[in-house]
């Protein structure tokens, strides 16, 4: 894949104290972004190894201008002068975001929605460092992932070079976590250098069962919502209320609960506060994307949340809530909340998420499994609930 990071850019000039580049095809000054910056460098490799024309870049175009009626506009379009009838015609849309963005649902989504309206056959998104290219396949009415955007004049020909895609590796083993140090291997990428072995040795077991595609968490009625489908592992973003960002891969589900669809997302990583940023703990986040937000809806902090007796992992939350910019919920409002909708939930002052035996390799259709994720997602569910709750009697400023 092409790392534009090593692209020349343009000169740079000063403008009311503040530096911008001399934007080769707009022909005018531009102040520098982070994102600016991947910009002009996909602009100079354009120019330099595609060898696209410069009259045939179009930079942050209105989709407006190639009769699309929407305000928005792309990145960098890719045009070309069609033999038949003689009109300018997108060929690629090219998707820039700012360094160490993750390139996710969420773009992959926005850059397809911009390639379909325009009709391009070739799109790219990168952040600089990573860049993804793609050709759509009349056949499969789909886009396929290709090696990379070939010269200007393939790609008048309609070239590209499907991509071979990486085998995902084997699993590690029950005994390769247990026994071995497989496990060391997600430390420092989902998982924190601060958590007791005996829980990362469980949050191996059960990451690993979320991100191997094999089995399928049923569908089906689950009390509280129905599972419609398990959608696999995603690449997403999330925020939390205390406005922090999560980036990485997430299991995601479709259920349904109280009439609306929802798309649930379950995913690992490291958690630290600023009170103790030396300290790298584990947090097992639960996100819910609805019609108005994208969030981690439950941050289960496994050091402080998991007890490990024997091969037995119990699970449980304390119960505390953030709520936006109201700030912190009420626990014990929570809880009458939990034993309206959930009461197997409540225990004592904490709430009991389940137990799973690291006896065995956990999976996603194991009954014991299938019970936890249920117990997670429902006590998401209702924790979101009460947040509607606080921020509608809550009396605005």
């Amino acid at each position: 894949m092409t790392d534009f990071t090593k692209e020349a850019l343009p000169p740079v000039y000063r403008r009311n104290n503040r530096d911008c580049y001399l934007d080769p095809v707009r022909q005018k000054l531009i102040y520098i972004t982070p994102e600016e910056t991947v910009r002009q460098q996909v602009i100079q490799w354009l120019l330099r190894e595609c060898e696209v024309p410069v009259d045939m870049i179009r930079v942050e175009e209105h989709l407006s201008h190639y009769g699309i009626d929407t305000r928005r506009r792309a990145d960098i379009i890719g045009d070309a002068i069609s033999t038949e009838d003689h009109l300018i015609h997108p060929l690629v849309v090219i998707e820039c975001k700012a360094p160490g963005t993750i390139l996710g649902v969420k773009t992959s989504d926005q850059m397809v929605d911009y390639s379909d309206k325009l009709g391009c056959y070739y799109m790219v998104m990168t952040n600089g460092a990573e860049t993804f290219c793609y050709h759509y396949d009349e056949k499969t009415c789909d886009y396929q992932p290709i090696a990379g955007l070939p010269p200007y004049e393939k790609i008048l020909q309609g070239a590209y070079t499907y991509l071979k895609l990486l085998e995902i590796p084997e699993r590690l083993t029950w005994k390769e976590i247990m026994d071995g140090n497989g496990w060391q291997d997600y430390i420092w990428s989902e998982m924190g250098d601060a958590t007791p072995e005996p829980v990362l040795k469980a949050a191996t077991n059960l990451w690993e069962c979320l991100l191997y595609p094999e089995q399928r968490l049923p569908q089906g009625n689950y009390g509280l919502f129905k599972m419609k489908e398990d959608l696999g592992v995603r690449l997403l973003e999330y925020g939390n209320a205390s406005g922090g960002k999560f980036s990485g891969p997430y299991r995601s589900f479709l259920v349904e609960y109280q009439g609306s669809t929802e798309i649930v997302s379950i995913g690992l990583s490291i958690y630290v506060t600023s009170a103790h940023q030396d300290v790298n703990k584990t947090v097992l986040n639960v996100a819910i994307d609805n019609e108005k937000t994208a969030h981690h809806a439950l941050q289960l902090v496994l050091d402080d949340n998991v007890r490990v007796v024997g091969k037995n992992c119990f699970f449980y939350h304390h119960g505390r809530i953030a709520v936006g910019k109201i700030g912190s919920g009420k626990v014990d409002e929570l809880r009458a909340f939990v034993e309206d909708k959930a009461p197997e939930l409540v225990s004592g002052k904490q709430f009991s998420l389940g137990k799973l035996t690291n006896d065995r390799l956990w999976n996603l259709d194991d009954p014991e499994v299938t019970a936890f994720i249920k117990n997670l997602i429902s006590y998401a569910l209702i924790r979101d609930e009460y947040r509607v709750f606080v921020k509608g009697n809550t009396p605005s400023k």
